[in-house]
């Protein structure tokens, strides 16, 4: 006799409107502050069954600067994904459509908080991984996603890669393996165009220490391959090897929670360039009560071009705790401070203070529907 399992049907939807006080919105030395009000209402629609599940995210991200209103955005998003499992494999897929400023990710990007441009990103993800054995299983991921900007002062570009990987269960604490990637970035600009690729071998290991402690580590070499051309078809070509890893040391307790990390990784710039990034970052936190919950969050993060001996640096420090209030089953409220330092080899240091106060409410019970 068949079995049918129902499909069930959701709908949810949040909000979690934001005000902020920023005294040096902009990371200048000249401090220009604001207050920054911010909302970002999201419908969540899902479709499940009993080994497949899908969902797709459309919302609309809205910044209002009271002192700085040229910074004033209304962003459309939208984000799909499914999964599908079977006994001995599994395959996804994502996709995205997002608007946002370049101030967004200035940080990890460009450094750059001053200039105000729109950047749509078009990305598509799909994975597939197979249980070979107990012990051993495959897998493979790709991405392509696609940036366009608003204004000439960033390159338009696309970005692809290609991952395989095996992993195998050496003891039920400790499993490892290995890892090969291949990056394919394309930047084209007013006055040159640009292609970049990168090679990433690697070793990976989990291991489980104790119940509540865990390492997850992954080392390897990378090489770089980059070809300029400018205007007049000339062409420039570059090439460099490294070091490529990323390590976690997690804790997750009954009341507290610890993550250090570390890496260093090639970051494609908006830019046209290709930089090398190391960082370092800590998140902690513990339930103080029943209804209030305390985290920090602090990272450091050094920029270099991955392709110019020269000594030209990029230093951003990040230190922010929040108190988290859950004063109802599904409504809370977040204080949090944030302080931001940039530091640059040929300019002055900049940095910033930041209070703001988060209306969260979860909506997890939504609508649902079964047949």
């Amino acid at each position: 006799m068949s079995v049918l399992h129902a499909a069930e049907w959701t709908i949810t939807a949040n909000a979690n409107p934001s005000i902020q006080y920023d005294d040096n919105v902009l990371m200048e030395e000249d401090k220009q502050d604001s207050f920054h009000f911010a909302i970002r209402p999201t419908t969540v629609m899902g479709h499940a069954l009993e080994n497949s599940a899908s969902s797709i995210s459309v919302g609309y991200k809205i910044d209002r600067y009271m002192s700085l209103s040229e910074l004033d955005t209304e962003n459309p998003f939208i984000q799909a994904q499914t999964q599908h499992q079977t006994e001995r494999s599994e395959w996804g897929l994502s996709a995205s459509y997002v608007e946002d400023s370049t101030r967004t990710d200035a940080a990890d990007d460009t450094g750059d908080f001053t200039t105000q441009s729109i950047v749509t990103t078009k990305s598509i993800a799909p994975s597939y991984s197979y249980q070979l054995t107990e012990r051993d299983s495959l897998s493979v991921n790709g991405s392509y996603s696609e940036r366009n900007y608003s204004t000439t002062d960033y390159d338009d570009n696309e970005t692809k890669s290609l991952t395989t990987a095996w992993q195998h269960q050496y003891t039920e604490r400790l499993s490892g393996g290995l890892s090969a990637a291949v990056y394919n970035y394309q930047a084209d600009g007013p006055t040159r165009t640009s292609e970049n690729d990168n090679y990433n071998l690697s070793l990976t290991v989990n291991y489980q220490w104790t119940e509540e402690w865990q390492i997850d580590g992954r080392i390897g070499v990378r090489h770089l391959k980059s070809e300029d051309t400018d205007s007049a078809r000339n062409k420039e070509k570059n090439t460099n090897t490294g070091s490529a890893f990323d390590f976690s040391l997690k804790k997750q307790g009954e009341i507290d929670s610890l993550t250090i990390g570390a890496n260093r990784t090639l970051s494609p710039s908006s830019t046209g360039e290709v930089d090398e990034q190391l960082g370092v970052n800590i998140n902690w936190s513990r339930n103080l009560s029943e209804t209030l919950t305390a985290s920090i969050r602090a990272s450091y993060q050094e920029t270099t071009s991955a392709l110019d001996d020269s000594n030209e640096k990029r230093e951003n420090i990040n230190f922010s705790p929040s108190l988290r209030w859950q004063f109802e089953r599904n409504v809370g409220l977040d204080f949090s401070y944030n302080y931001r330092q940039q530091n640059e080899s040929d300019q002055d240091d900049v940095d910033s203070n930041a209070v703001m106060l988060t209306l969260t409410y979860d909506w997890d019970e939504g609508l649902r529907a079964s047949r």
